[in-house]
């Protein structure tokens, strides 16, 4: 597995707490907007469309446009900065008494073509789109992917001999995560370390990894004002897996028309154990294998029947409740398209139950975390989950670092350490 160090573009130290935002993908466009009431959030630069208004086209030519505009004044103000020279990072975030640190640099956009950045999510094609847009019209990749390699020995130790100096910048973002930012001492020791690493795996970034590879193969042929080399190339932070926490990706869901309240809660008692949630207990499933449903202002537990199958995608709790609820009892037969349903990541029971309440569904379901095992499994196998299977937290603050194709965009830094 190749890794190369990179220019990178980041946030200056005096002003990274005003230019961090969180990933562009993760808030609605009311919460996009409200980071980029901050003139020098970095939202305005991977969500431009904040500057227009909610009924503005966000994939119009003169949004992105937008885009570029306000990263160049980032660039003007010394919001950002671009590093005198190339080099690893080392990134820590650190939130609720836990820490995962990892190692920023760039990844081959061929690894990824040849499978050696395993995916384990498939993507949409309007999304892939709108990244790859976006990258084209800006001569950058903006936002990092969250890669992730297991059993790496002596990886965990590098990165902290790397953490073991001044950082470049050191910063509480307002959900009170912490983040650290440190340049490289040694970069042969990174090239050895991941010089026998067969597989790498993406963890978060899906969109993000294949909308490089369709801009790569987009500007393939462009005359003049391209870095071939940069460009097929894209920005990553690899994580070790052992420090990786996933939280659950719950479900929320319509009735299918002419469906009855009665009529699910006597469907679902027919799948496995169903048992109504004792209030002292809690409603969040206690183990694999097991749901909690918000139904008729009520919640219920339910311990799914065996998988129908013994590949590593059979066995995650997202593909048993799709096979034994959503598909034969909602008739919810496409995840990726179904208009029926929604996913909440990351949250409480209490809020799912708020989002039943409030009218946007008419059930939810609590799912227990997927494992950063259950995940290595799926990808390692070529094989694919459901979506919305995984969300990892924390998640890596946008605005930090980027990584540029574009000579011009280059040349209006004025290089500063």
């Amino acid at each position: 597995m190749r890794v190369h160090p990179f220019f990178a573009i980041r946030a200056a130290a005096n002003r990274v707490s005003q230019v961090a935002c969180p990933p562009y993908d993760v808030i609605d466009f009311a919460g996009a907007a409200a980071c980029a009431a901050n003139p020098n959030s970095f939202m305005r630069v991977v969500r431009p469309e904040v500057d227009f208004g909610p009924d503005q086209d966000p994939h119009s030519p003169s949004v992105y446009a937008k885009g570029l505009d306000n990263l160049r004044g980032l660039l003007e103000r010394r919001c950002m900065v671009r590093e005198p020279k190339e080099n690893f990072f080392v990134y820590r975030q650190a939130a609720q008494g836990r820490t995962q640190s990892g190692l920023v640099c760039c990844v081959d956009v061929a690894d990824y073509v040849s499978g050696a950045i395993a995916r384990h999510e498939l993507t949409r094609p309007d999304k892939e789109q709108d990244r790859t847009d976006h990258m084209v019209a800006l001569g950058a990749h903006c936002e990092p992917v969250f890669l992730t390699v297991a059993g790496l020995d002596g990886f965990v130790a590098q990165l902290a001999r790397d953490m073991n100096h001044r950082p470049i910048f050191h910063f509480s973002a307002p959900d009170k995560v912490i983040h650290t930012l440190w340049a490289a001492t040694s970069i042969d020791a990174y090239y050895e370390l991941f010089a026998e690493v067969p597989r790498i795996f993406i963890a978060d970034g899906h969109h993000r990894s294949a909308a490089a590879v369709r801009a790569s193969a987009a500007l393939a042929s462009a005359p003049e004002g391209i870095d071939r080399t940069a460009l097929g190339r894209f920005p990553a932070v690899i994580y070790p897996a052992e420090e990786l926490l996933i939280l659950p990706y719950h479900r929320l869901a319509r009735l299918a028309r002419g469906q009855g309240i009665e009529q699910v809660e006597h469907a679902l008692s027919e799948v496995g154990v169903l048992d109504a949630v004792d209030e002292s207990d809690g409603p969040a499933p206690r183990a694999k294998g097991e749901v909690s449903i918000y139904l008729n202002k009520s919640w219920w537990r339910l311990r799914l029947p065996g998988a129908h199958g013994e590949s590593p995608t059979d066995l995650l709790d997202v593909v048993r409740l799709s096979r034994t609820v959503l598909a034969p009892i909602l008739g919810i037969t496409d995840e990726r398209t179904d208009p029926r349903l929604s996913f909440l990541g990351g949250c409480s029971p209490q809020e799912l139950a708020a989002h039943v309440e409030s009218g946007k569904a008419d059930i939810a379901f609590a799912m227990h975390p997927t494992s950063i095992e259950e995940l290595l499994a799926v990808a390692g196998a070529g094989l694919i989950m459901p979506p919305k299977s995984t969300w990892f937290h924390p998640k890596i603050r946008s605005g930090l670092f980027l990584h540029s194709f574009s000579p011009a965009l280059d040349a209006s830094l004025a290089l500063q350490a």
